[in-house]
């Protein structure tokens, strides 16, 4: 089956043709190192036996000595970067005394010798266009370095302003395209019903309904992707609108509460893992004011709906599963797999 929600990868394709079609990710955490092990299956392989307790025990141990290679590994690439860095500071010591004995006639050097600074060391030499050595001020070769790493940083920029020469992801096909737009008409259309039914009750509360029409695109254009899942719709909207709603208390001015209000969701969201497009629209909204808690309870509200709807919609279809994950526990097992690893 062809993923929308991925680019092109020539290795994903020879995987699959090579008659791979089960994957398990086991993760690892070894001194601040963390990381993916993937075990690969083929697809006629009987996943009672791969789900066993024995194979189970045997990828977690393999999973643990890979992390701890991994883990060596990056520290060993460390060693090396240092001593590298301390051979280039040497080298290129050594190419400045050389510079200057080659290039600079005896009075120079003789008048060098005597030009230090308070700290006792030596004052840089540089080459000029002609070749020519010349001696510079701390400040001035500060100077040079700041400008070169200015140059450096716009070179990086517009490389990587060319793209990284991937693939676009294909489109959908035609089967996919209908199921996505029943799916979306009809969980819309659940929503819409929904809001006009508190309007009726409360004429002062109803959906924010801009949100939603992106919350739709992702669980039925992106199913897979991480921002579509419940764990990021419902603990991402609650983050982010209740950061909102905090700053309408405050006496900003509209454009400065509005701007400080979703830069301050969005970067909690991504901060703790829940990253969702739609809660961050929804800060931009809730910060203009006009708002209260119990829009927070009613968004809340349609997001579980809209989850329910896309949980069944989705998996009616063969080639498609809603939710990937749920994940609602994350924090509690990362921490308790985190202290037990400690002790």
């Amino acid at each position: 089956r062809v993923d929308p929600d991925q680019p092109y990868n020539l290795r994903l394709k020879l995987s699959l043709e090579a008659g791979i079609g089960l994957v398990a990710g086991v993760p690892y955490h070894f001194r601040n190192t963390r990381g993916l092990v993937l075990y690969m299956a083929r697809k006629t392989a009987d996943i009672t036996k791969l789900k066993s307790k024995c194979n189970t025990d045997y990828l977690l141990s393999a999973t643990d000595a890979i992390g701890s290679i991994v883990a060596l590994s990056g520290r060993r690439r460390a060693c090396l970067a240092e001593r590298r860095k301390e051979r280039e500071d040497v080298r290129r010591r050594l190419r400045l005394k050389m510079v200057a004995v080659v290039r600079i006639r005896g009075t120079l050097l003789k008048d060098g010798r005597d030009r230090v600074d308070q700290t006792g060391n030596d004052v840089p030499v540089i080459l000029d266009h002609s070749g020519h050595a010349s001696f510079v001020s701390g400040a001035k070769l500060g100077g040079i370095k700041y400008w070169r790493s200015i140059k450096g940083k716009f070179m990086m920029v517009l490389r990587k302003c060319r793209g990284a020469n991937n693939e676009p992801p294909p489109p959908m096909g035609n089967f996919e395209s209908i199921w996505t737009f029943c799916g979306v008409f009809v969980s819309l259309l659940m929503l819409l019903y929904f809001s006009d039914a508190i309007a009726k009750r409360n004429p002062q509360y109803s959906l924010v309904l801009g949100p939603f029409g992106a919350l739709m695109t992702l669980q039925y254009g992106l199913t897979a992707a991480p921002a579509s899942q419940p764990r990021n719709a419902v603990l991402g909207q609650v983050i982010a609108l209740s950061i909102a709603l905090g700053m309408t208390y405050t006496k900003l001015e509209t454009n400065v509460r509005r701007s400080l209000g979703t830069a301050l969701a969005i970067s909690a969201m991504t901060r703790l893992g829940i990253t969702h497009p739609p809660a961050g629209a929804a800060a931009l909204i809730f910060t203009g004011g006009g708002y209260n808690w119990g829009h927070l309870g009613i968004m809340l509200a349609g997001n579980v709906l809209a989850i329910f709807s896309a949980t069944v919609i989705n998996d009616m279809n063969a080639t498609r599963q809603y939710p990937t994950f749920w994940g609602f526990g994350y924090w509690y097992k990362h921490f308790g797999y985190r202290k037990r690893r400690i002790e």
